[in-house]
């Protein structure tokens, strides 16, 4: 049977190419299972016999010549498996496109066939296995050898294109611009294909160690998706170049080079590879600046653990303000979006006032010591030093946790029962006050889902902040505010280089917190817009909320025990998911694993409870 559909295979009218592709569906149809002694094997072979049959064969054979001496062999060569756009935005774009809008191939494509075909990587690995010496594979992929060489210089040019474009240029050492390596390639490749010696391997270790230098650049000095995008594709241009003119001259099979092809366009096809590998470095990055922002929470001694108690204690001050005019907003009477806005703009206000002076707000510490333990983690520490970091992170937040709440609930009580004193009337009136209260019960309401929902959110602005010190980084913003010539004008040298000192000290920081403000404040709006009811249950101010309410004539005391043990609850939520969320994201930028072996961090903290919460020794 199967001889009877090859020969109808061989037999079919029609173009070159169309034929040569049902062709290649017939042998890809066998299972590839079994190797050697796999169906797709055993059609392979057939194939074989067909072609070496007389007078049939050689007609066959020069069919299959016909093809690959099309001069779309050179884009199948020079394209296949690599982005097509120079843009992470517009590739990312097109294929989320071919995903799911069907488009219409263009005639006598070799790379279309390719795409057509569908091929995987498993495809590519048994393509690898098939034993050495086989004459076939030889006239399937025998690509003339002119179209190679035109392949190989039309990758020498865009290579040369993306390594000179001047914010890649600006990576690398201060130069005359036509001394880059990759400069040379079109040259070097001219030559090389009319049989000189322009020193080729040399120039691609050049190439390749130009490339290592720019990464360490972006590792060092902030990084971009778009560049490390950029780099990726100048590197994949250089590497398919060097592969190519190695199968020219004859230092890798031609079989080896078509499994590797396979495998490149296999994973090309996938958005989370392009993803994955353009955000890779922006993540590390990312995660990193986090890490060290998360290392001044970190309380090494006792000073430190007490001044963390003290910084939290002036955010549980301020707090209590915010939980004021949070309720003002409330009662006001305007529309809903202007109410949203008003309650981002006042806990931004208050975050940001929070950040210039040097106070805490507690829920803002899990996911920055989680980039801190990542680190660590990374870098195998000991079990003593993993130890010794995560108590330090536990103590500290103990102690950040303790100031905001034992310090906003007074804070906002005083401040209530002077406003009942002198006004004669509660802040809240009883109806708002009593809902509010039933609202916080842990059992009656949402209150735990709303307090695992701001953990996320909390989770969300620590990434708005590593973004944030990351970019600053890459744009050297800190050091260009300092150097700007109109600021220097209007402020002196030395008032400009104050201010550059603050943003480097600030920004990061107030973009976080601008990020949590608007989340908070009006990502509840933004729900309501739909029909759909979404709070937020932050655990200091939420503290600050339940004083406020309980100051009144005749207090439920069962919703106020209620409503503390709430508090607990939620802080617990808001904590315990940013900080996992954190770690996660952490863990993954910088390709720690590993995450259960922590488990026996748990067991030393029902160990020696006060090692973790306690004061240093």
């Amino acid at each position: 049977m199967a001889s009877i559909l090859l020969t109808k295979v061989l037999a079919a009218p029609g173009a070159d190419e169309a034929w040569f592709e049902g062709l290649l569906r017939w042998v890809l149809d066998g299972d590839p299972k079994g190797g050697l002694t796999s169906e797709r094997f055993r059609r392979l072979q057939e194939l074989q016999e067909h072609l070496d049959l007389r007078p049939f064969g050689a007609g066959w054979k020069a069919r299959i010549q016909a093809v690959w001496g099309h001069t779309s062999a050179v884009g199948l060569l020079a394209d296949a498996g690599l982005p097509t756009h120079g843009s992470f935005l517009r590739e990312a774009v097109e294929l989320l496109v071919d995903r799911f809008v069907p488009s219409l191939d263009p005639e006598n494509d070799l790379s279309a066939l390719l795409h057509r075909l569908e091929l995987d990587e498993a495809d590519a690995d048994w393509l690898e296995a098939l034993p050495a010496g086989d004459g076939l594979w030889d006239e399937l992929l025998a690509v003339p050898a002119e179209a190679r060489w035109d392949a190989v210089q039309l990758l020498a040019h865009r290579a040369a294109a993306l390594g000179l474009a001047r914010d890649l240029l600006g990576l690398g050492p201060q130069e005359r611009e036509l001394d880059s390596p990759f400069a040379r390639l079109p040259e070097a490749a001219a030559v090389l294909r009319g049989g000189g010696d322009p020193g080729w391997t040399g120039l691609l270790e050049d190439c390749r160690r130009r490339l290592a230098r720019a990464h360490e650049h972006l590792e060092s000095h902030g990084t971009s998706s778009e560049l490390v995008y950029r780099l990726d594709l100048l590197e994949a241009h250089v590497e398919r170049c060097g592969r190519l003119v190695d199968v020219i001259q004859g230092r890798l099979g031609g079989r080896a080079f078509a499994a590797d092809l396979i495998r490149r366009k296999a994973r090309a096809r996938r958005l989370g590879t392009l993803v994955k590998g353009s955000l890779r470095h922006m993540a590390r990055k990312v995660v990193e600046h986090t890490g060290r922002t998360g290392e001044h929470y970190i309380a090494e001694s006792r000073g430190e653990w007490v001044s963390t108690f003290w910084s939290a204690a002036g955010g549980g001050a301020l707090t209590a303000f915010t939980a004021f005019f949070k309720y003002a907003l409330a009662a006001a009477a305007v529309a809903p979006l202007v109410g949203g806005l008003g309650f981002a703009a006042n806990y931004t206000l208050s975050f940001v006032a929070m950040q210039f002076l040097g106070l805490t707000l507690a829920s803002k510490q899990p996911a920055m010591t989680a980039a801190s333990l990542a680190g660590a983690l990374e870098d195998s520490r000991s079990r003593d030093g993993l130890r010794a970091l995560v108590a330090g992170i536990t103590r500290s937040q103990a102690m950040a946790t303790a100031g905001n709440v034992l310090v906003t609930i007074p804070v906002t009580a005083v401040l209530a029962l002077a406003w009942m004193r002198v006004l004669g009337r509660p802040f809240v009136d009883p109806a708002t006050a009593a809902h509010s209260l039933h609202g916080l019960h842990p059992f009656l309401s949402w209150t735990i889902p709303f307090a695992i929902l701001t953990g996320v959110l909390l989770w969300m602005s620590s990434l708005a902040a590593g973004w944030a010190a990351n970019w600053s980084a890459y744009r050297r913003l800190p050091e260009a505010v300092a150097g700007h010539r109109r600021l220097r004008n209007w402020l002196g040298p030395a008032g400009a280089e104050a201010l550059g000192r603050g943003v480097g000290r600030h920004f990061s920081g107030v973009v976080g917190y601008v990020a949590l403000g608007m989340l908070l404040g009006f990502l509840p709006v933004a729900f309501a817009f739909a029909g759909l009811r979404v709070e937020v249950r932050h655990v200091t101010l939420n503290a600050a909320s339940l004083a406020l309410c309980a100051v009144q004539d005749a207090p439920r005391w069962t919703d106020i025990a209620w409503g503390l043990a709430s508090i607990v609850l939620i802080g617990i939520c808001n904590f315990g998911v940013s900080f996992h969320l954190a770690l996660r994201t952490a863990m993954k930028a910088r390709g720690v694993t590993g995450f259960r072996e922590l488990s026996w961090l748990g067991r030393e903290f029902l160990k020696s409870p006060w090692t973790f919460l306690g004061p240093p020794r």
